[in-house]
């Protein structure tokens, strides 16, 4: 069984390989994730705040621009301190 690599709410884009069609706006958020079509792809529903419709698209047509929501951080690894290390006082003049 083929396992899918994408998950529902991770931000996505369509790759450069579409030669006959016009390059979709996105970048696109995969809504949910869609059975195994026959050819053994799989497959989402992906929508853009660009366009009012969802689009279905096979995976090999996909490239991920974001980690899944649950992988993502809410804060930059560099905007606080780091646990258990010592950080300087403040300077104080007097």
């Amino acid at each position: 069984m083929i396992a899918h690599k994408l998950a529902v709410g991770q931000a996505v884009d369509f790759n450069g390989g579409l030669p006959s069609m016009p390059r979709p706006r996105g970048p696109f958020q995969v809504v949910s994730v869609l059975p195994v079509d026959d050819g053994n792809f799989p497959t989402y529903r992906v929508k853009s705040n660009a366009e009012p419709f969802e689009r279905a698209a096979k995976e090999i047509d996909l490239v991920a621009v974001g980690l899944p929501p649950s992988k993502e951080t809410t804060a930059a690894p560099w905007a606080g301190p780091v646990p258990g290390r010592w950080l300087p006082r403040p300077f104080r003049s007097r």
